[in-house]
């Protein structure tokens, strides 16, 4: 019989083998990360329907513009030339593709405008006069294929079919062969002189049919001609030895042959598909039938491009040659509208080159000197979209340069998150590390919970990217759970233990101390992994992508925090026993001083609650009241960035160079033209429009483009989006035509309110009924979640206050749009673990029949440590966050970590027991008048 100790090993080694399997791809997980939020909007919104339809009808480049601000030293022209030769050698040094440097300022945009203007008008009619050409082609291409391809399977087909029979023909003569002699060794030679070749014949055919049962009209014909040719040679009744000595096989072979060549007149079976070749040359075109033999029975698609392409070699324009290939056996129109959006692209290349736009440093000298700045200058460098970090880490080698564009940002972005993210976890294990042991005064078991969180760490880094290595996954993902893991999984695991340890030092034996963890802490960590999962996993039902994998990236977090806690964790304590206490043993409760602390706070609080209450209500009014006044809240993650770069170049754009911090904006008309034109005129009389034009012009649709003249991340495009939505309504109503916006100030929209609605709308109230159902279930009580609620929204009103205090108010840093959302949904879900320890544990001291005010003082005495460890564990965790450069987790980690503190240090010991005390028997509101004992999680 297997033994517990023995289960308790198959358990903790099927864990881990499943564990290090799913740990061995965390390392991937980083190639799947997405800085840019826009990448995962909704499918069904409207700017994502807007880019579809530019896509389709317009056209995506693949090329992207960086704006490059150059410093200026004070020695005049010779400095400005170097400076802006060292930027076109950098684009000269990238091995790439239509690599272009543009030398503009400010002032010269009229003479560049013109030159774009004429440049783009006469590419228009190139590509005017091609557009047929394009389609023509395209047809006649696409139905050589598909021709090709029909008489392909129809070649292969006759192919197989023909070669099918003749070979099951031939099978079947073998086969009819072998019984025949079979047959005359056990019938015709026993029974001869009364039998006859008719009857022999007739006996094979029946066995053939009995054992095979195939080909019977071409055996029967086989055996009729066999037979005939038997009896007019040798007669119906020949002896035994005159029919042995007659060589059946081969008569049998010839006749096969006979038979065949009736059904296939002129087949040579060794040359099936040239019999088949001859068939179809008749009827078919000599080159199609060559190719589509040629491409082979499954269809090799690249070889038949290839094929068909070298007829069309010499009758297509050069203009059309390099867009062949991708016109060829496409059967997708849409890649007509690619090749001529392409095309568009390389006429405009190939004009630029034979025709240079305009450079500032062809003005005379004098005139050069009015159009600086006289400190900056501005150069565009036109790339493909995939060679910005080429470009920018070799530009970024001098201090005097600064390029700027969105990609260039969230490329800085994700390299400063890169870099951030080993020291944060290194920090945070040794913080979390340093704690547990000054919490516990043991080593074993802080070693034993960060060994085991780690590895759940690793595991659910390696399942996120199972899950989305066909996805993006959002970057704020990865990095959260890390504190969750960390944080929640660090409070089970000296929940559990410090009670191990509280029952072994009041006498029970180790089986005895284990079972009572497990009836009385199990219990509680279950509920509260099921707030924290369902609440911060309500974050999945969101729209928004990058909100979904935060919520699918806690829930996996959680779920396998709770199984390594709550699970795992039990059964190495089984395995160790006091082992887990070492080296201090039963003397590691080392917490008397902190434990007297905390009892006497609880103590004041059930003396003066009413006292404590006024305290606690006057200070959440005065932070609630600076927030208001104070909050101010940015969706620009450059305004929450450190000085790189780009941001400096931004700004200096901003400042300097105004007319090139623009972004674009797309407006789609279902309607009429003339409702079409009426909105580009009131469009284009925006104050914040650069330019506006008519980009399609397709039947009952129009695609408007306009430059705004704000970058994609700033704020300031909501107020566009806004003022654009204004004017689209007004051609609406008056045209009655629907308008779709989208774009950068689209997407900004809908990125940031859409997502708010959808939150402050839905999501926390969902979280809330979550906490609330669940904590109702386990406490058999309303009133202690909502209460636990409002004390929750206490700490982080205190805690966001703080926040806004340090880095609006003393470093003039904005407040980042997320801070909010993560604090509140955190704490919500988080923050119910301390108050499940206190209430949990008070709700037992009143089974064992003290009073409120004696059982809840008793609780926090007993769980007050381990609240205040576990909290300080959290705090830590968050905290390693401010060792990032980037001010959005800076926020994070001072909100949330202060927010922990405050909750489990001030709220916890001091306004609970008040507020309980206040309550008194309405407490266990509406189940009981006052909890009689009838606990819900066992007995011992």
């Amino acid at each position: 019989m297997i033994s517990r100790k023995h289960v308790s090993i198959l358990i903790i080694v099927a864990w881990l083998i499943t564990m290090i399997y799913i740990a061995h791809y965390s390392f991937h997980v980083f190639n799947v990360l997405t800085y840019d939020e826009s990448q995962l909007m909704p499918n069904n919104i409207e700017p994502i329907i807007v880019k579809n339809l530019v896509d389709k009808y317009i056209g995506t480049s693949n090329e992207t513009t960086l704006v490059v601000v150059i410093k200026l030293s004070s020695n005049g022209t010779t400095n400005i030339e170097g400076r802006l030769n060292y930027v076109s050698n950098v684009t000269e040094m990238i091995d790439s593709p239509n690599i272009t440097i543009t030398d503009l300022l400010t002032t010269y945009n009229e003479i560049y405008t013109i030159y774009n203007e004429t440049i783009s008008n006469v590419t228009t009619k190139i590509i005017d006069n091609e557009s047929s050409n394009v389609w023509n082609l395209y047809w006649s291409l696409n139905n050589e294929c598909s021709s090709i391809i029909r008489l392909n399977r129809k070649y292969y087909s006759m192919v197989y079919s023909v070669a099918d029979e003749v070979s099951g023909e031939f099978n079947a003569t073998v086969n009819y062969a072998q019984l025949l002699y079979y047959e005359i060794e056990n019938y015709y030679l026993r029974n001869y002189p009364n039998t006859s070749l008719t009857t022999l014949f007739e006996l094979t055919t029946k066995d053939y049919e009995l054992k095979h049962g195939d080909y019977d009209q071409y055996i029967n014909e086989l055996a009729n001609e066999t037979l005939t040719q038997l009896v007019n040679d040798i007669g119906n009744n020949p002896t035994p030895y005159v029919l042995v000595s007659k060589n059946i096989t081969g008569i049998l072979l010839t006749n096969y042959g006979h038979i065949i060549q009736q059904e296939y007149p002129g087949i040579n079976i060794n040359n099936i598909t040239g019999y088949v070749y001859d068939l179809l040359i008749n009827d078919t075109n000599d080159t199609e039938l060559r190719i589509a033999v040629l491409i082979g029975p499954n269809v090799d698609m690249n070889l038949l491009r290839l094929l068909v392409i070298q007829e069309y070699l010499n009758n297509v324009s050069p203009l059309l040659l390099p867009y062949l290939y991708q016109l060829t056996c496409s059967n997708n129109t849409s890649v007509v509208n690619s090749v001529l959006s392409e095309m568009r692209t390389s006429v405009i290349n190939a004009l630029m080159q034979e025709h240079p736009p305009p450079s500032i440093l062809d003005l005379p000298n004098n005139l050069t000197q009015k159009f600086l700045n006289g400190t900056y200058t501005v150069a565009f460098i036109t790339l493909p979209s995939n060679y910005e970090d080429e470009v920018y880490n070799l530009l970024t080698r001098r201090d005097w340069v600064y390029p700027v564009s969105t990609d260039v940002i969230l490329y800085e972005l994700e390299k400063m998150v890169s870099s951030d993210v080993n020291i944060i976890d290194k920090t945070t294990a040794a913080l979390v590390f340093v704690t547990m042991i000054a919490m516990l005064g043991t080593l074993v078991g802080p070693v034993m919970s960060l060994t085991v969180l780690g590895l759940t760490y690793l595991a659910s880094l390696g399942l996120l990217y199972n899950w989305a290595i066909h996805f993006k996954l959002y970057y704020l993902t990865v990095y959260m759970i890390a504190p969750i893991i960390f944080g929640i999984g660090v409070d089970y695991s000296m929940l559990m233990l410090s009670r191990y340890l509280e029952e072994r030092i009041a006498g029970h034996d180790k089986d005895q101390a284990l079972k009572i963890v497990l009836s009385r802490v199990r219990p509680t960590i279950l509920a509260s992994a099921s707030v924290v999962g369902l609440g911060l996993g309500s974050f999945a039902i969101s729209r928004y992508g990058y909100i979904q994998d935060i919520g699918i990236g806690f829930i996996i977090a959680v779920s396998l925090t709770v199984i390594a806690t709550a699970v795992i964790l039990p059964e190495i304590m089984r395995l160790l026993g006091d082992g887990v206490l070492w080296p201090m043993g039963l003397r590691a409760k080392s917490i008397e001083l902190r434990t007297a602390f905390l009892s006497k706070m609880a103590k004041f609080a059930v003396d003066r609650p009413r006292l404590i209450l006024a305290v606690f209500l006057a200070i959440t009014a005065l932070a609630l009241t600076y927030l208001i006044l104070n909050i101010r809240i940015t969706t620009d993650p450059v305004q929450v960035m450190p000085n790189t770069p780009a941001k400096v170049g931004l700004s200096l754009l901003i400042n300097y160079f105004r007319n090139y911090d623009y972004s674009t904006a797309y407006l789609v008309v279902y309607g009429n033209e003339s409702a079409a034109l009426a909105l580009l005129n009131a469009v284009k009389g925006q104050s914040y429009v650069i330019n506006a034009a008519l980009s399609y012009n397709g039947s009952g649709m129009y695609i408007i483009t306009a430059t705004v003249n704000q970058q994609s991340l700033s704020d300031k495009l909501i107020p566009i989006y806004l003022g654009l939505r204004e004017v689209a309504n007004e051609v609406a109503r008056e045209y009655g035509v629907r308008v779709l916006i989208g774009g950068s100030p689209a997407d900004k929209y809908y990125f940031v309110l859409g997502f708010e609605r959808e939150y402050y709308g839905l999501i926390i109230y969902v979280m809330i009924a979550v906490n609330i159902v669940i904590l109702t279930i386990y406490m058999r009580s309303l009133m202690i979640p909502l209460r636990l609620v409002a004390t929750v929204l206490m700490s982080i009103t205190w805690s966001l206050a703080l926040t806004i205090f340090v880095f609006q108010g003393l470093m003039g840093i904005q407040t980042y749009w997320l801070l909010p959302v993560i604090l509140i949904s955190l704490l919500l879900s988080v923050g119910t673990d301390y108050d499940l320890f206190i209430v949990s544990r008070f709700r037992e001291e009143i089974s064992n029949g003290l009073s409120d005010r004696d059982a809840i003082v008793r609780a926090v005495e007993v769980t007050g440590p381990v609240v205040t460890g576990a909290a300080l564990v959290l705090a830590m965790a968050f905290a390693s966050l401010a060792l990032s450069s980037i001010y959005i987790l800076k926020q994070v980690a001072l909100a949330v970590a202060s927010s922990v503190i405050i909750d489990s240090f001030i709220v916890r010991p001091l306004l609970v027991p008040a507020i309980i005390v206040l309550l008194g028997k309405w407490n266990w509101w509406p189940f009981h008048g006052r909890y009689t004992g009838h606990s819900v999680i066992g007995n011992d």
